[in-house]
């Protein structure tokens, strides 16, 4: 079967499991059988495949009444938001809060797999659930870990509160960071070593004839110096870190100039769209949101972007800046030149954290040193079907398969993304060329079938 026929064969099961094509011919039944056929057979189908569907008047009215309840409940959880804030918890009632998670994460005989829960020993509980990071944000580890204790299923259940956090809580924090990037036996005293871009003209166009991939995206993450994470950012503070940001684009040039845009300011359904199109970001992570990442939604938020929409900043997504370059085929050089161009922009007018010991700081640990991940949107026909085989290559070149749609999606028409492994202990030109000598082997891999199959 061709990839048309099977992509035909998955149309035509979704319409049916969706209940279109009974729909569509009860309709059409119904208008074979009137004796005195309307004018307009389209409205006279619309309207029986849908009895009780509204009319267009009917639509935009329910639509408008949908939008402003948004509205009201977007308003409404800002103000709780607010109201929470203002209601300190003691000493006291973060130990008991510390403890009844702990207890729960450990009562669990399902999901033990966390790295909170492997490293938190009551060793460490009692160690560190009263201390905090220092004034004004007074992190607790129960902020650093609320997500984790409700999350059982989560892989690390940790995310840092300020940059603090990370020496405050270094004895939980270091052996995750180390687990997570593979770094268990290093035991030197700084594990990222200092930025660098290397030569960006190494980094190559992958398939100059657009036959195998679709798309190359590099982001990288980034967090202005203090400022906490957000897990303790204010309300005021989310705009302050969006108007820096919002400021230090108006220096942009070239094919870097383009328009930010405030999230609020943006309707639902232009939302919608922007996100199919990888320029917009939402919420919905549950881990995040337990973690506190969307308080004060859309407080604080935005997107920047060229008119290419192939350099994105994203604004309080998670960390305070996600920085993006994309492009529409192969052409990872480029992709990555710009990327290098943008931040070295940025930081003409920013000052971003930096670890003595992890290098560039992120709220979630696996994102720490580089913070990068550099990928492609690839089409594998022929090799996605030996699934042992591409684990197989993809383990040996350090490199991190997802499925079509993203992370815990399957991989459909062969079409898959692939991506750099690794974070931390590697300088950025290394990721960026080890993701671009692993395509090269995957593409000349599947060439290898296409040449056995026409033999």
């Amino acid at each position: 079967m061709t990839s048309i026929e099977s992509k035909r064969v998955q149309y035509r099961k979704y319409l049916e499991r969706a209940g279109v094509i009974d729909a569509l011919s009860k309709a059409l039944i119904k208008l074979y059988e009137e004796q005195n056929k309307p004018e307009d057979a389209i409205r006279f189908v619309r309207k029986f495949m849908c009895e009780s569907c509204p009319d267009d008047a009917q639509y935009d009215l329910m639509k408008n009444d949908l939008d402003e309840a948004k509205s009201t409940i977007s308003r409404l959880e800002q103000e709780l938001e607010r109201l929470r804030g203002q209601i300190k918890k003691s000493p006291e009632e973060y130990e008991e809060l510390t403890l009844a998670g702990y207890k729960s994460l450990t009562d669990d005989e399902e999901n033990v797999s966390s790295l909170l829960r492997k490293y938190l020993t009551p060793e460490l509980l009692e160690e560190y659930m009263r201390i905090t990071t220092s004034s004004p944000v007074e992190a607790y580890l129960y902020d650093c870990a609320v997500s984790g204790f409700e999350h059982h299923d989560s892989h690390v259940g940790i995310y840092a509160a300020d940059a603090e956090s990370y020496d405050v809580f270094n004895k939980l924090f270091d052996p995750i960071v180390k687990d997570y990037h593979g770094q268990e036996e290093n035991e030197s005293d700084v594990l990222q070593r200092d930025t660098d871009w290397g030569n960006v003209d190494e980094v190559e166009n992958l398939d100059a004839e657009r036959k195998y991939i679709l798309s190359a995206r590099i982001r990288i993450a980034r967090n202005i110096e203090g400022f906490p994470f957000f897990p303790k950012l204010t309300e005021k503070q989310l705009i302050e870190v969006e108007e820096k940001v919002r400021a230090a684009t108006e220096t942009m040039d070239g094919e870097l100039i383009g328009t930010y845009l405030t999230l609020g300011d943006i309707d639902t359904e232009t939302q919608q769209e922007m996100v199919k199109r990888h320029i917009l970001f939402q919420r919905g992570d549950e881990y995040l949101q337990t973690a506190g990442c969307y308080r004060f939604w859309p407080t604080g938020r935005g997107v920047y972007h060229n008119p290419a929409e192939t350099f994105l900043i994203w604004v309080n997504e998670e960390d305070h800046l996600r920085i993006i370059s994309m492009a529409q085929c192969g052409d990872l050089g480029d992709v990555y030149q710009r990327l290098v161009s943008g931040l070295t922009e940025l930081e003409k007018n920013l000052t971003f954290m930096r670890h003595q010991r992890y290098g560039n700081l992120s709220a979630c640990p696996t994102n720490l040193g580089t913070t990068l991940r550099a990928s492609v949107h690839i089409r594998l026909p022929l090799l996605s079907k030996d699934e042992d085989r591409l684990k197989a290559m993809a383990e040996e070149l350090q490199l991190q398969i997802r499925g079509t749609g993203g992370e815990h999606t399957s991989i459909e028409d062969g079409v898959m993304d692939i991506s750099n492994k690794r974070r931390l202990g590697y300088t950025e030109f290394e990721l960026v060329k080890s993701l671009q000598d692993g395509v090269v082997a995957l593409i000349n891999a599947e060439e290898e079938l296409e040449i056995a199959g026409q033999e």
